[in-house]
């Protein structure tokens, strides 16, 4: 069954996926020589300390309270409904991005104010106290960063809402190079893992406010000025489908990356960084392909305010099969090249067997399948069963991870994340075959 159309949606979602795709895999593989230059110039404690923040920075930046993904339905559904001014959207628009500006500057102040009282040391299970403190330092410099991320970049989300996923793509692409050059110059003049760390995470915030601006002035989007009443007006309708998606980008973030985060905790950072570093080949397949699910979300979000069900359920199950055949693949190389490619990124002293490679395939399999049976859900706003099944997860992943990693050592990371994977699919799976049978 082709995906593939004559129509312009078709063409549009081709082109989108092409390029995404595209951007995404130079950003992976620029992330991996990141990731090589780090283990290259500093300790692998120093190491350690750099992945188990990347991994909670990852959680910080969803702190949107959802409103974002419900911005991005809310305007796909007034592209069916408005005429070319999109003066309504731009109202929703402004006045999210004001909404979270203060949010920011709130925040970032009640930050510094209470970060000695919050115990971040626990994150960091190590002997070298110093290394604990320069942990704890650049997690606030990163928070603070993050903070002002959310409102600086809503305007490059929008892209794949009016189809415009190149334009993305080309933002994403000139981050990724210019991350690395600037990380490799800092790293052959010795700086601070600190200033390091927060280079990295700033780069990725400019690039993205840049797309904004350019978003702006393509559109012409500059009806700047919104009254108090229409920004609490339009802010309470969205933060009403944005309380869900906040809560679920929380718990769909720290279960993605909650190995890492249990093994710093439990471990120690060491071992943190060997787990990191096993996941990160896998990861390299996941930021790639999870890419086209953006440019998917926005196809389906107007498909279904079309009540174009039949274009749904054959994209759904195309995109299903390709998921099998990628990452079937993807996983029988790594279990047998897996610690080649470790050595070309990292060193000798990063390697692993056979079965944790297996198993970390298993379970990306089933958080990819995850993923794709949770779009349609999202695009139409019905995430009540996601939500749920993803805040119980939250809740029993720790323990569950505790009791595995006693009987099976460092495998059971990737046998609990499985459980939880292969549970989440099954659930998504039978709530979006129901909304697309809804013809």
């Amino acid at each position: 069954m082709r995906i593939i159309g004559n129509n312009k949606v078709d063409r549009n979602l081709l082109r989108g996926m092409f390029s995404v795709l595209g951007a995404t895999g130079l950003d992976a593989i620029c992330r991996l020589l990141v990731v090589m230059i780090l283990v290259r110039y500093y300790s692998k404690e120093s190491f350690g300390v750099w992945a188990a923040i990347t991994s909670v920075a990852a959680i910080v930046v969803t702190g949107d309270f959802g409103i974002i993904n419900a911005l991005r339905n809310k305007i796909s559904q007034l592209l069916v409904e408005e005429n070319e001014s999109n003066v309504i959207s731009q109202k929703y628009f402004y006045s999210a991005f004001y909404f979270f500006l203060l949010i920011a500057i709130v925040l970032a102040l009640l930050l510094l104010c209470f970060t000695p009282y919050i115990p971040f040391e626990f994150l960091f299970k190590t002997n070298d106290f110093e290394l604990q403190s320069i942990g704890v330092k650049i997690l606030i410099y990163v928070q603070i960063i993050f903070v002002f991320t959310i409102p600086l970049t809503i305007g490059n989300s929008l892209y794949f809402t009016f189809q415009e996923s190149h334009f993305s793509a080309l933002f994403t692409s000139l981050q990724a190079v210019f991350t690395v050059l600037i990380i490799y110059i800092l790293s052959l003049c010795h700086v601070s893992i600190v200033f390091i760390s927060i280079a990295y995470f700033l780069i990725n915030t400019l690039f993205s406010f840049w797309g904004t601006l350019y978003f702006v002035f393509r559109h012409k989007w500059f009806h700047f000025k919104v009254s108090w009443r229409d920004i609490y007006k339009c802010n309470i309708e969205l933060f009403k489908v944005g309380i869900k998606f906040m809560s679920l980008q929380l718990s769909s973030s720290f279960l993605q990356n909650a190995g890492t985060i249990i093994a710093s905790a439990v471990l120690g950072v060491k071992i943190a960084a060997d787990y990191s570093m096993y996941t990160k080949l896998y990861t390299l397949g996941i930021a790639i392909f999870q890419s086209v699910f953006n440019p998917l979300w926005g196809s389906y979000a107007a498909a279904i305010y079309r009540r174009d069900f039949v274009w749904c359920q054959r994209t759904y199950y195309y995109n299903l099969k390709i998921i099998f055949f990628i990452f079937i693949s993807f996983s029988v190389l790594l279990c047998f090249c897996g610690n080649f490619f470790l050595r070309i990124i990292a060193s000798e002293e990063y390697s692993t067997s056979f079965v944790m490679y297996l198993l970390l395939g298993i379970s990306t399999l089933f958080f990819m399948l995850f993923n794709s049976a949770s779009i349609i859900p999202k695009a139409c706003n019905r995430i009540n069963i996601l939500l749920v099944i993803s805040i119980i997860s939250c809740i029993l992943i720790t323990p569950v991870a505790n009791l595995s990693l006693k009987n099976m050592g460092l495998y059971g990371l990737p046998v609990t994340t499985t459980l939880f994977w292969g549970v989440s699919y099954w659930v998504m799976h039978w709530q979006t075959k129901r909304i697309i049978n809804e013809k």
